[in-house]
């Protein structure tokens, strides 16, 4: 079973990251670490496939190359066979390169993060070796979530509202189906039954549906 470990500080982050992660590989099992030190000994304890690291652990100063480069680096050591990927606020595009010279092999932006980015951005590892995606600034629409949908409804409805530009909805099924692990006709059938909830609850219906 694929193993995955989240390092980051802020609880709610470290769960969202947790779960971006369970949503996106499907059968793995996902822990959570708030400090370096906690990290070390889980990383001590069992091998982990994927490591995920927030550069600013409390105990470093987030704001210094050399603190934030020690925290990755220690991690990096400490579990040789993992991918590592670093997830931070604060990115830019000679931080990454920092970090893949030292044995990173992802660099991404928490600003902007979609479903389904750590199966796209672990394909571009396979294929190229290295993966950047640097932090979304122009958001266009607003996060909405609705109680009446259901956790893959709510997915299927995130990811059709922020689909590209000038993609048909038969392309979209597609996608969909390959980053949750249906078929197209099956992406397709919960899309319409998630909108068909949010008509018959009186919700007005976000801008792509």
């Amino acid at each position: 079973m694929f193993r995955a470990l989240v390092v980051e500080d802020q609880n709610l982050m470290r769960l969202a990251l947790m779960e971006q992660i369970r949503t996106s590989l499907g059968n793995c099992v996902v822990l959570g670490a708030e400090t370096l030190e906690l990290a070390e000994r889980e990383l001590q304890n069992a091998d982990f496939d994927l490591v995920v690291i927030d550069p600013g652990l409390p105990g470093f100063d987030p704001t210094l190359d050399a603190d934030r480069v020690a925290v990755v680096g220690t991690i990096i050591e400490a579990s040789p066979s993992a991918i590592h990927i670093v997830v931070t606020g604060s990115d830019n595009d000679s931080e990454a390169e920092i970090f893949r010279q030292i044995g990173a092999a992802g660099y991404l932006g928490k600003t902007g993060l979609g479903p389904g980015v750590f199966s796209d951005v672990l394909d571009d590892i396979s294929t190229n070796g290295f993966a950047v995606r640097l932090s979304r600034v122009a958001m266009t629409i607003p996060d909405v979530r609705y109680s009446v949908l259901t956790p893959r409804e709510q997915e299927i409805i995130d990811m059709m509202t922020r689909r590209e530009r000038g993609m048909t909805r038969k392309e979209f099924y597609e996608i969909m189906a390959g980053r949750l692990g249906i078929d197209p006709t099956s992406a397709e059938k919960y899309y319409k039954q998630a909108r068909a909830k949010l008509i018959k609850n009186g919700h007005k219906l976000p801008q792509g549906l």
